[in-house]
């Protein structure tokens, strides 16, 4: 006899609701707010340590939800900091986007510089300027911390809490995971959609069946789980995350049996197909399922991360507007030394893409839908429980004075 798929829910689940207004969601006032009690006071992930990995190594980075570009730098002295890509004399940007190595940054508008610790090095014609005190004028920081691979800034006067109470119970969870594994992928485009439809589409596993049925058809169910429920659900007191059970009749398509024959299996990754390294952090499948193959976890508000055996990927959700959100994703692996490997790099680029462009059709669909004003409310299940937690801090926060 087939035992069935039961799931674990994780959590206070008192005062999530099933049924969420959705048409107030995408009015400009109602983005107004999220914009300043969301995303103005909460702890936002920017990016990773691996692209500063160096002293004197940087990366500019386009914040557009808040009209500004981050320099974050790794100083001379190893400390990772933030501030505004922005000259304090006439406020050009000092980098364009991108990495770079530099001990200093010069503007290109009238060449005053600053050591990439933030500090001023210098102004041009200094004697031309009165009433200036240069203790005063450097670049203009951003408050930063550091959680595991990531770079997380505020950008209150004061942050209202540390990233570790903002994390939560995620916080502790993931020791040494996402580090040391090299980008292999990123995808990046812009979508005529509202931010939380686009984020709250990828973190529920209700649809996989029906919007990716074309390319990874069997990947997930099974006869134990043919409704494909996730066996994990854990809300905390933003975020979410859950555990994906992976199909273990899953049948290999030719180019897949191809491109994982030598190789480290990537996407999918589950016993008895692959070998998983069960020695994981406690939040990496906490209940340590079987056939696991994959979590997916909300870094509440804007990113989620796909966690694997081999692989992880990060993805931001970055509103423009009430109605657009630039979306990119970076993937990481295991380092590739054998052209076996990069096969399967090659592979893995490739379906995950595949899958992320269905899923982009579909959230497109959905906002148009609703711009129409005709549907007010949404039903959430108890396997979309992560949307529910979602709508839930966002509330939370912009009712806040």
């Amino acid at each position: 006899m087939t035992v069935k798929t039961t799931t674990t829910f994780v959590g206070d689940l008192e005062g999530l609701q099933s049924r969420v207004n959705i048409l107030d969601r995408v009015q400009p006032e109602f983005y107004r707010q999220e914009v300043e009690k969301v995303f103005r006071r909460g702890w936002l992930l920017v990016a990773s340590v691996s692209d500063i990995p160096e002293p004197n190594t940087y990366l500019a980075r386009e914040i557009p939800t808040l009209n500004t570009c981050l320099i974050i730098a790794r100083g001379e002295d190893g400390e990772v900091r933030a501030f505004h890509n922005m000259c304090r004399h006439r406020a050009n940007q000092l980098v364009p986007e991108g990495q770079g190595t530099a001990k200093a940054f010069i503007c290109g508008f009238h060449g005053w510089s600053y050591h990439n610790d933030g500090r001023l090095a210098g102004i041009t014609d200094r004697t031309q300027f009165k009433d200036i005190d240069e203790s005063t004028l450097g670049l203009i920081p951003v408050h930063t911390e550091i959680w595991e691979d990531f770079v997380f800034v505020n950008f209150d006067k004061e942050p209202r809490q540390t990233l570790e109470a903002w994390l939560g119970a995620m916080y502790d969870g993931y020791r040494g995971y996402f580090s040391n594994k090299p980008k292999i992928a990123s995808h990046r485009i812009t979508v005529n959609c509202n931010w939380n439809i686009a984020l709250t589409s990828f973190t529920e596993g209700y649809h996989a069946m029906y919007v990716h049925k074309a390319t990874v058809p069997d990947y997930q169910g099974g006869s134990s789980n043919p409704d494909r429920h996730r066996p994990y659900i854990e809300v905390t007191n933003y975020h979410g995350r859950y555990s994906v059970e992976g199909n273990p009749n899953h049948k290999p398509t030719e180019v897949e049996a191809i491109a994982y024959q030598n190789g480290r299996k990537m996407y999918p990754t589950f016993p008895p197909n692959a070998t998983v390294d069960l020695d994981l952090p406690p939040g990496v499948n906490p209940l340590r399922i079987e056939n696991w193959l994959q979590d997916i976890i909300e870094i509440f508000p804007h990113t989620f991360l796909i966690a694997s055996a081999h692989w992880h990927t990060v993805v931001w959700f970055w509103p423009l507007d009430v109605d657009r959100t630039l979306i990119y994703g970076e993937s990481f692996a295991y380092e590739a030394k054998t052209v076996d490997d990069h096969m399967a790099h090659t592979y893995f680029r490739t379906r995950l893409r595949e899958v992320f462009r269905e899923d982009v059709g579909i959230i497109e669909s959905i906002n148009r839908q609703l711009k129409s004003g005709v549907m007010e409310d949404m039903y959430l299940s108890q396997q979309e429980l992560l949307l529910q937690k979602h709508y839930g801090a966002v509330d939370e926060l912009v009712d806040q004075a």
